[in-house]
């Protein structure tokens, strides 16, 4: 390494799939949203409507891009997202006043409502997740994947060539860069 520091992988050990940081990771993020996507579809809600009426719960109104990187989720994606969230009196669209091209999203009253209605059995899912690790570990660990978020976002020089999901990552990355964040907290 460049930096002088040892890896923190130990290239010159057999590769254990049980010990693959991306396996871990994947198997983990399938269980977290499956388990998560029972409880929202009771709700008659998707994981992406989710994300768009938590993001939106964050702050103001956002445009269609903002919200698509802030969602993590493809922007001809999220416009149908935000459409179906719209048909059912959760979401405004409206034309940005500052750019005219622009659309602009924010959450309704309704919507708002169903955010408060799912957050708490949200938060107690994610206690049971976390159960038995101590909160000093649980921050460590949201610190680590914000780092290894950005490391991820950032290590792809050529992301504009790489299809789909990273077109989702260049339009994250430049979020995180000019928020100054290490990435979204939550999934």
């Amino acid at each position: 390494m460049a930096t002088g520091k040892q890896s923190p992988i130990p290239l010159n050990e057999p590769y254990r799939l049980d010990q693959s940081l991306g396996y871990l990771l994947n198997r983990s993020a399938d269980i977290v949203s499956a388990t998560f996507a029972d409880i929202l579809k009771k709700h008659h809600l998707s994981l992406p409507e989710w994300r768009v009426l938590t993001a939106l719960t964050d702050g103001n109104d956002q445009t269609l891009s903002e919200l698509a990187a802030h969602a993590g989720t493809e922007l001809s994606y999220l416009s149908r997202v935000v459409l179906q969230a719209q048909d059912r009196g959760l979401v405004l669209r409206f034309t940005s006043a500052a750019d005219k091209r622009a659309t602009r999203v924010s959450i309704t009253a309704d919507g708002r409502a169903l955010v408060r209605e799912v957050m708490p059995q949200a938060r107690a899912l994610e206690a049971s997740w976390l159960h038995g690790i101590p909160t000093a570990d649980v921050d460590t660990m949201r610190r680590t994947l914000r780092a290894l978020y950005h490391n991820v976002l950032n290590s792809h020089p050529d992301l504009a060539s790489s299809g789909r999901k990273l077109t989702v990552a260049r339009r994250m990355r430049k979020r995180s860069d000019a928020s100054g964040e290490d990435g979204p907290a939550s999934g």
